[in-house]
């Protein structure tokens, strides 16, 4: 009776073990990034690397991309759980069918330029008249080189845009066989910073407006992972406030650890995080909370949007973005 009662006990007590584990596994979440290892990469490794997704009950894949429409289009597709890309693309991207929404704003002001040699005294777009750049096809670029040339008045063919893969963009302007090349200036100048110092004509100043960097899922994805996602934007809102806190250096050394074979030149890196604190201003707010997103910096790219022909009239801010994960 007693063996038999015993027996009992443990069973129950394994059970309620069990069931405990089975309640406390982490929530998996797969994020895809933009593109290979970077600097804006550095808040998703550092927070891997010092194990804050796991403290909050998370298991968090972070897989590095091919470009942010690539990046997208998975995410439209159910492959992925949560993208880091440029927002200001997936408007374009909501605007072709894909159904999507972002749910933090890291870097809102815009950020992507034309680089050109210091060298080469290009001051304005007009100079770009008879030069090469480079650009690649899934850049968050694509959708914005025509509205691009057509806001400085530049004809079809009086530059010439290349594309090319987007692992020989920025080699292929340091080596000299182009003139220039496009991708966002706190990530291309650090690039060729010690091969071949660029100038940068942002885009912002061309009078097209639109948010950079930050977080995108879909709603459907939200809905059914709402709890895990709303904990990944508060550890990445953590994580961020951390490195622009004086501790750039500890993002630099994670990034280095969570991709030790990438061959990553941490001068680079730093570069990037550096330039990149300036962005994280509100182009409408100035210095607002980092992650918060608002209706003014939307409806500005909205406006720049619907007049450069990337998307039709009638859209709203919220069609866009919700700061609902931001809420404790």
């Amino acid at each position: 009776m007693f063996r038999r009662f015993a027996s009992y006990i443990i069973g129950a007590a394994l059970g309620v073990a069990a069931l405990s584990s089975w309640a406390q596994a982490p929530e998996s979440l797969l994020v895809r990034l933009d593109f290979s290892p970077w600097g804006m990469h550095g808040a998703m490794h550092l927070a891997q690397e010092k194990g804050w997704f796991t403290d909050v009950g998370l298991k968090v894949e972070i897989q590095d991309g091919t470009g942010t429409i690539n990046t997208l289009q998975l995410l439209a597709a159910g492959k992925v759980d949560v993208g880091q890309v440029s927002v200001g693309t997936m408007a374009v991207a909501k605007e072709n069918g894909l159904d999507l929404i972002s749910i933090v704003g890291f870097a809102r002001t815009g950020d992507l330029a034309v680089m050109l040699d210091e060298k080469a005294g290009v001051t304005s777009p007009k100079d770009l008249v008879g030069k090469k750049i480079v650009c690649f096809t899934a850049s968050p670029w694509a959708p914005f080189i025509q509205p691009f040339l057509q806001a400085n008045g530049l004809k079809k063919g009086e530059v010439e845009v290349v594309m090319v893969a987007p692992s020989a963009m920025v080699s292929t302007y340091a080596s000299e066989n182009a003139d220039g090349f496009m991708s966002q200036a706190p990530f291309g100048q650090p690039m060729v910073k010690k091969t071949r110092p660029a100038n940068a004509l942002l885009l912002a100043d061309s009078g097209i407006s639109f948010p950079s960097y930050g977080l995108v899922s879909t709603p459907s994805m939200i809905e059914s992972k709402k709890e895990a996602i709303k904990k990944l934007v508060q550890v990445q809102l953590r994580a961020w406030n951390y490195i622009y806190d004086g501790n750039i250096e500890e993002a630099v050394k994670a990034i280095l650890a969570q991709r030790p074979n990438a061959k990553l030149d941490p001068d680079v890196l730093r570069g990037q995080l550096i330039a990149y604190e300036a962005f994280f201003s509100s182009p409408t707010q100035g210095k607002a909370p980092i992650g918060q997103q608002f209706d003014a910096d939307w409806q500005a790219a909205i406006n720049s949007m619907e007049q450069t022909g990337l998307i039709k009239a009638g859209h709203k801010p919220s069609d866009y973005y919700t700061n609902e994960l931001l809420k404790n």
